[in-house]
């Protein structure tokens, strides 16, 4: 008996391994399935702030005065509703903190209803305190998706997406709200003078943050080049915009530029921000595939 004991024992160890070897093999291919799924999630969560932010930005401007933004703010809710109808369909995947979710499209709700008669003050705070909440959401997915393991994506990166990169995204969405409302008025006061100037100030800040990041990311060269193509292109964009800002609103002794052209371009700045974000996006989610799939093969 003690001859067929020892037999056992060797069967039993392998036996013990190959369960710990398909545990560990089932482990990460849900841990590649939940970042590639948290990826797909933050794209929608980002559009949802894109909305938020022009809505913004339009509702600053008509209350300012200009009342050609009103047939945009209504399409701009309707956008909204169907970034809200998209985050809706994911909840089920654990990736969102539900109750933010919620609080969220609450609020939303009551902004929609409240904004004709509000001031531009009241609105603006009201939208910021709103895309703070959806801030705060795409850091809930990054971090229910991206704990650090063996199948973590690049930290530096995914924190210039999903951290540094929207806050200077917000910066300059901040700026194009506040200077589309100076602009309507046709009246920039001391105080709006220096939130501006801070806003200036903030939004060199965090791209510089942004570079950092970038900088520090373990791509490959051929990951590299696409987005350091796009954010070149932001930068420049970002700082032709910032000098708009000063040479009609901040400097000028009356606003000499409309919220029409204005608005324009600081949404084509945001525009080149947002397109580093999804460049980045698409690296990552090709990076992420690609390691999946070596995972499966192997």
């Amino acid at each position: 008996m003690a001859d067929y004991a020892w037999i056992g024992l060797p069967v039993l160890a392998a036996l013990a391994l190959a369960l710990i070897y398909a545990a560990n093999r089932a482990s990460r291919g849900h841990c590649f399935s939940l970042r590639l799924s948290g990826i797909r999630v933050n794209r929608l969560v980002k559009q949802l702030l894109l909305d938020l932010q022009q809505h913004r930005g339009m509702a600053s401007a008509y209350l300012g005065g200009d009342k050609s933004f009103a047939a945009r703010i209504e399409q701009k809710r309707g956008a909204i509703e169907r970034d809200l109808a998209a985050l809706d369909e994911l909840r089920g995947l654990g990736l969102m903190t539900l109750p933010r979710l919620e609080g969220i499209r609450k609020d939303w709700q009551a902004l929609r209803k409240d904004i004709a008669g509000l001031t531009m003050e009241t609105s603006f705070r009201r939208h910021c305190e709103l895309i703070r909440a959806v801030l705060y959401l795409m850091g809930d997915v990054a971090e229910r998706s991206q704990i650090g393991g063996a199948c973590a994506a690049d930290a530096a990166l995914v924190h210039a997406l999903w951290s540094k990169l929207p806050a200077a995204a917000e910066g300059l969405g901040q700026a194009r709200a506040m200077g589309a409302s100076v602009a309507a008025l046709g009246y920039c006061s001391s105080v709006a003078r220096i939130k501006l100037r801070f806003l200036e100030e903030r939004v060199g800040e965090t791209m510089g943050w942004v570079s950092r990041d970038l900088a520090r990311a373990g791509l490959a060269q051929t990951q590299v080049e696409p987005v350091s193509r796009a954010w070149e292109a932001s930068h420049q964009a970002v700082r032709e915009f910032l000098a708009l800002l000063d040479e009609t609103l901040i400097n000028a002794e009356r606003p000499t530029i409309d919220a029409e052209h204005y608005f324009g371009a600081a949404t084509q700045t945001l525009d080149s921000v947002f397109r580093v974000f999804d460049q980045a996006s698409d690296v990552l989610e090709s990076a992420m595939a690609g390691m999946a799939g070596k995972h499966r093969a192997a």
